[in-house]
């Protein structure tokens, strides 16, 4: 009887055994599910954090390119703004080549002084 009663015993110490490791392995794979839990959503919040980063870099860019298209057209704008200039300054030169610059002399010698020296096209001679 002394065996039955230590059987019994052992039985009973197993199946207590038992329970509690199901006890602590349920607790620990309900902790493990939360912990999967936190990192997914930690997950998703760095997927968002990454795409507002993206689309942040894709305005950045957009305005990049508007910034550099307007910085192009303001500098073709001086440019046709300084040939208008250039073009006006160079015709004044040729209605009074006496006055002021002398910026399309040589020497002191106007272009049409040249031109008349040089003759017309044909080579008949300085013009009159």
């Amino acid at each position: 009887m002394v065996a039955i009663v230590i059987i019994a015993l052992i039985v009973a110490v197993v199946v207590f055994g038992r329970r509690a490791k199901t006890a602590a392995d349920r607790k620990r794979a309900a902790e493990l599910r939360e912990k999967a839990r936190a990192d997914a959503l930690g997950a998703h919040e760095r997927s968002a954090e990454a795409a507002r980063a993206t689309a942040d870099a894709a305005r950045a860019e957009s305005e990049a390119e508007r910034l550099h298209k307007e910085a192009t057209d303001k500098q073709e704008a001086a440019e046709r703004a300084n040939e208008v200039s250039q073009d006006r300054l160079r015709r004044a030169g040729e209605l009074e080549p006496d006055a002021g610059g002398r910026s399309d002399r040589d020497d002191g010698e106007t272009r049409r002084e040249r031109d008349d020296d040089q003759g017309d096209e044909e080579g008949r001679g300085p013009r009159s």
